[in-house]
């Protein structure tokens, strides 16, 4: 059975040995998103460890 949406990646060694490594969704940041789509929030994953972020 297929999902809509992605999913989340794997985080397992991408926190460079910082404990617990999560994927999280985060706002992307893109200026391609035109004003037609105001209604539109692109997210994206990241893996967090703490308060700092690392791509995944």
């Amino acid at each position: 059975m297929k999902k809509i949406g992605s999913s989340p990646p794997s985080c397992e060694h991408k926190c460079y040995g910082c404990m617990p490594c999560e994927a999280i969704q985060v706002p992307t940041t893109s200026s391609r998103v035109g004003v037609q789509y105001t209604n539109y929030e692109p997210e994206g994953w990241k893996c967090k460890c703490g308060p700092t972020f690392y791509s995944p």
